[in-house]
């Protein structure tokens, strides 16, 4: 599948970069003998949830830079959410929170070395 324009090709580039960093990092944490503590490992799963729900609204194609906004308009389908929202509005919520748990997996990662002395956590 190509991207329609660069800004999607950008963000194809971004959320990879995202999966395949926390993927080596997960990878090399259970390499080492640590351990995935609950809250952590929830919070992959729902984020990577979210995130596929996401990207399932992403590339229903909406909207186009290439262009005229008047032009880009006649492609727009009904409001979904509330009557209100498309799937394009959808897109954001959802990426949003999703970009919220994938911080939150990076803040709750390395819970469980938190009673570990520095100098005896092994780096990778």
């Amino acid at each position: 599948m190509q991207p329609n324009d660069f800004a999607s090709y950008l963000l194809a580039i971004g959320i990879c970069n995202l999966l395949l960093y926390f993927a080596f990092y997960i990878i090399m944490k259970l390499r080492s003998s640590e351990r995935l503590k609950l809250l952590p490992l929830l919070c992959i799963v729902c984020t990577s949830v979210v995130w596929g729900f996401a990207l399932f609204f992403f590339f229903q194609g909406l909207s186009t830079w290439q262009k005229t906004p008047a032009e880009s308009r006649e492609h727009n389908r009904d409001c979904i959410l509330l009557d209100f929202f498309d799937d394009h509005d959808i897109w954001h919520f959802l990426s949003s929170i999703a970009m919220f748990g994938s911080f939150l997996v990076l803040l709750t990662l390395d819970d469980d070395l938190d009673c570990v002395q520095r100098d005896k956590i092994y780096v990778f």
